[in-house]
């Protein structure tokens, strides 16, 4: 069973119809299992980080980002560790008032940059009156368009073999197990595991296996864990190859990126 929630709303539940929004805090291990809301959804992590999973796909959030859920998109959360979250909900007859918004029907992580904190946090703000709000939450989307996205989606296969033997990886986090062993949890051989996942997934298992390492090390470089230690967990050949890995991903090295800064990300 998770851990209990403390629940806390935001001034007032601004709620005009179209738009809401609402903060709750939630302790590390909760799950939230698979829902979905008519309106979309911004997320923003103030502290802690979440992983989003939907039917195909999962998202790790750190602190200080970001991720859009589209209205009517099944996905279920967990807490990694203590997070703080800030959520503006917008009914589908606002969002799709955004037409430079191109990415509002993907679900999709995002850098929050200055603007963006600044607008979901003023929604909090129980000084701004509703019109002015209503101007936030329409600059907010707009803004979205033009924001980068953050690589932190790990595609996910659909036959449960698979999924079986990648959750020695996600869950039990034996980063250490060789393709075959995988294989043989899978039931398959190894040549057709290859083959399953690659057209399953999208990638080679060895590039998904690369992706899924440095997304699963974000949570410890969130919880203060050094490089090195982090680089031995997730099997690294040395620190150096986790830091080059990680910069490939994700424009940055793993000490820049924990201080909330990053380099270029591309979608």
């Amino acid at each position: 069973m998770s851990a209990p929630e403390r629940h806390q709303t935001s001034p007032g539940r601004q709620d005009a119809g179209l738009w809401a929004t609402l903060a709750k805090t939630h302790a590390a291990g909760t799950l939230l299992p698979a829902h979905q809301h008519r309106s979309g959804q911004l997320v923003f992590a103030t502290r802690g980080v979440m992983l989003v999973e939907t039917p195909h796909a999962r998202w790790t959030v750190p602190p200080q980002r970001a991720l859009w859920v589209p209205p009517h998109h099944a996905h279920a959360i967990e807490i990694l560790s203590a997070t703080d979250l800030r959520t503006v909900y917008c009914q589908p007859a606002l969002v799709a008032q955004c037409a430079s918004f191109a990415r509002r029907d993907e679900v999709h992580a995002v850098i929050a940059s200055p603007l963006i904190q600044q607008l979901v946090l003023g929604l909090f703000n129980g000084g701004f009156d509703h019109p002015t709000r209503q101007l936030m939450v329409s600059l907010l989307l707009h803004t979205l368009q033009h924001t980068p996205c953050l690589p932190t989606h790990l595609p996910m296969p659909a036959s449960e073999g698979l999924r079986r033997a990648l959750a020695l990886l996600l869950q039990a986090h034996q980063w250490q197990l060789s393709l075959h062993e995988l294989a043989a949890e899978a039931a398959m051989s190894d040549r057709t595991f290859t083959r399953r996942f690659t057209a399953e997934a999208g990638l080679s298992f060895r590039a998904w296996r690369q992706r899924a390492r440095i997304i699963a090390s974000l949570d410890l470089l969130a919880s203060g864990r050094p490089v090195k230690g982090i680089a031995h967990a997730l099997q690294f050949e040395s620190p150096a190859a986790y830091i080059a890995s990680f910069r490939t991903l994700l424009g940055c090295t793993p000490n820049t990126f924990r201080q909330g800064q990053h380099g270029d990300t591309h979608p």
